[in-house]
């Protein structure tokens, strides 16, 4: 078996979905977490003819959230997939939306080039961390692509962990002040920040 990791690029346009250049749409789905919501929502995708793009999925405080990026079928609009999930919203008492998407991919090109990093956080729970932090990216023109957080340690000395992907906000480098800046924010809350250039070569 060969590595999966590694295709010729004439191996991976035979994998792409009929379709692909449809309408696209933002499904979110969101309710108590338990067994069953994403294989009842895939199930309910795959009977429509959706395809799946990107998706994000997690549990935050007892709830599961689901956020997916999805190429419809030319007979499918976005009222009437919602109405194929009702039976499951009504069975599973989830909150769903479709919202039609502008564009199509090509429009992502400009960000594909890019320079993107991982910004790191840790230190003391505190109010502000993220505001603060989220802040200076915006002032920098740097624009937010993923963003994950987490509490630990115990209730008496909380650790506050925050996780960033950024990348530059056009075909641009990432601004040269933005490592001097997240230095002085790393004194101002005493915490511990670290930046980590991606690699564009395995982009």
């Amino acid at each position: 078996m060969r590595d999966p990791v590694f295709f010729d690029l004439t191996e991976l346009r035979s994998f792409v979905h009929p379709h692909a250049m449809n309408q696209r749409a933002l499904l979110t789905v969101a309710g108590r977490d338990r067994p069953g919501i994403v294989a009842r929502t895939t199930q309910v995708l795959f009977e429509t003819g959706c395809n799946i793009a990107d998706s994000s999925m997690t549990q935050l405080g007892g709830a599961f959230t689901v956020m997916l990026v999805l190429h419809l079928p030319p007979a499918l609009s976005c009222a009437a997939l919602a109405a194929r999930l009702q039976p499951l919203v009504d069975a599973m008492r989830l909150t769903v939306h479709v919202h039609p998407l502008e564009g199509d991919m090509a429009a992502n090109s400009s960000a594909n080039r890019a320079q993107k990093a991982t910004l790191s956080l840790l230190g003391a729970d505190q109010p502000g961390i993220v505001f603060r932090t989220t802040q200076l990216l915006a002032e920098m023109g740097c624009n937010i692509t993923d963003l994950y957080t987490r509490v630990l340690g115990s209730a008496e000395r909380p650790v506050y962990s925050m996780v960033i992907e950024v990348e530059s906000s056009d075909s641009s480098e990432l601004p040269p002040e933005l490592h001097p800046r997240l230095a002085q924010l790393e004194k101002q809350l005493n915490v511990e920040i670290n930046l980590r250039i991606a690699d564009s070569s395995l982009m």
